[in-house]
């Protein structure tokens, strides 16, 4: 691993916040949705950093297991080869069907993809809005079958870095890329920008610590105009984790990445040695 891999040490965590997790422990286990075999220390340990005082990361966990009892999420199981495949034609059968009916609101399978550069590292997701339609989105999808996608990514994307987390012992936190190439301001739907937050900031507590920074690339003058204004729209913790970089332009912010992929896997359009492109999708990793 190269030096920039700072993430933390699940042991040294657990230990420093050992009575705190028992004491989150004592009322979760009092809670009719509480399970044993699903919410262990490591599951509660993300919420209390997230959350910081027991009493709010115990009011998290709750909402969140009541949620997911609601929504049989773990009835789902192992989800992992569920993650879509950008090279393939079609999509698989073994994606999930709202999964499918969103693929249809892209230009190009590129749109959106899932890479896994390093396999001790997580999951990197990159979206190039550009190539959303973003207009056939608003048309053919509801608010909550926009949710329930973002629901089953993020449900999907948990479990393969908290796979990656136990195996490793290190805190596995994914980066999301958002690339701003060719994004005009005649691609942008202020109702979709609305609709995007809004879902995001619906489910943004069920997964605390699943995201470590997004970075986005190549955002376009009118984007700073654009984004004071409906930066209200997303969830608070998203916005702090946020970084604008030009790697073309200033070969330094090349560094931003380096925390999640090495040089040598980070692709050469962002600064890396890589000239890999489009990545190679993880998806058949899982049977």
């Amino acid at each position: 691993m190269e030096k920039e891999d700072n993430r933390p040490l699940v042991k040294d965590l657990l230990e420093k916040h050992a009575s705190k997790l028992a004491d989150l422990r004592t009322i979760l286990e009092k809670e009719e949705s509480y399970s044993k075999e699903h919410y262990d220390d490591l599951w509660m340990l993300r919420f209390l950093l997230s959350h910081k005082k027991v009493s709010k990361a115990s009011e998290a966990a709750i909402s969140t297991m009541n949620y997911r009892k609601e929504r049989k999420i773990n009835e789902l199981g192992d989800v992992r080869h569920k993650l879509s495949d950008h090279t393939a034609a079609e999509p698989s059968d073994r994606c999930f069907e709202i999964g499918k009916k969103f693929l249809t609101c892209f230009h190009s399978n590129l749109a959106s993809m899932y890479a896994l550069p390093d396999p001790d590292r997580g999951i990197v997701t990159i979206a190039t809005p550009a190539l959303i339609d973003q207009k056939k989105c608003m048309k053919v999808m509801s608010f909550e079958e926009t949710v329930e996608v973002y629901l089953l990514g993020n449900e999907i994307i948990f479990q393969i870095n908290d796979e990656i987390t136990r195996r490793t012992g290190k805190l596995t936190k994914v980066l999301r890329i958002l690339d701003m190439t060719d994004f005009s301001l005649k691609d942008f739907d202020r109702q979709y920008a609305q609709r995007d937050g809004a879902a995001n900031k619906s489910i943004e507590d069920y997964y605390p610590g699943l995201l470590g920074t997004c970075i986005i690339i190549n955002p376009p003058t009118w984007l700073n105009a654009v984004f004071k204004v409906v930066k209200y729209l997303f969830p608070k913790r998203f916005l702090e984790k946020i970084t604008f970089v030009t790697p073309a332009k200033n070969p330094k912010d090349a560094d931003y990445f380096l925390q999640y992929i090495t040089r040598d896997k980070l692709w050469e359009k962002y600064g890396g040695n890589n000239p890999e492109w489009p990545p190679p999708s993880p998806s058949q990793l899982w049977k």
